[in-house]
């Protein structure tokens, strides 16, 4: 009985990324970006606002920066010869600042791709979709890498 009690407690799984004690507190989410993106910038702060903060949350002094930079490029000529192949890459850089300073920094990038065709309406529904398709993505991704994140120093939420 003891033999298998001790089994069991030291064989378990400790898990990927740890809940960090972000949860009475605030973080300030601001996305910036040079040109204008639409709803895809709230979309991002959205889904950030809705991982990290809550209702019940205290104002603090904890800030999220994200920088978002969207690149689009050429693959080439489709077989069908009639559309092309284009690819969109976003850039992101993410710092979060609390009382004393950086807590931690990064950068992120993904790319995804669409068919370019003579349809215009079509061209930009597909551009729009892979861009807001990536926006989700690296949104998750960046949250998960700041739970995850291990900080040297303790937290210093308070102004």
């Amino acid at each position: 009985m003891l033999f298998s009690y001790l089994f069991q407690t030291s064989c378990s799984y400790k898990p990927l990324y740890k809940k960090q004690n972000f949860d009475p507190y605030k973080i300030n989410i601001i996305v910036k970006s040079k040109e204008r993106y639409g709803q895809n910038t709230l979309l991002l702060k959205n889904i950030l606002e809705r991982k990290f903060n809550s209702s019940d949350s205290i104002k603090s002094n904890l800030k999220l920066i994200i920088s978002l930079n969207r690149n689009v490029s050429n693959l080439g000529v489709n077989k069908d010869l009639n559309t092309f192949g284009k690819r969109v890459t976003i850039n992101i850089n993410y710092s979060m600042y609390d009382k004393k300073g950086v807590l931690t920094s990064g950068n992120f990038s993904n790319s995804s791709t669409f068919n370019f065709s003579l349809n215009d309406y079509g061209n930009l529904t597909s551009l729009e979709d892979s861009f807001s398709k990536l926006i989700k993505d690296a949104s998750e991704n960046i949250a998960n890498l700041i739970l995850a994140e291990d900080f040297n120093r303790a937290l210093s939420p308070w102004f």
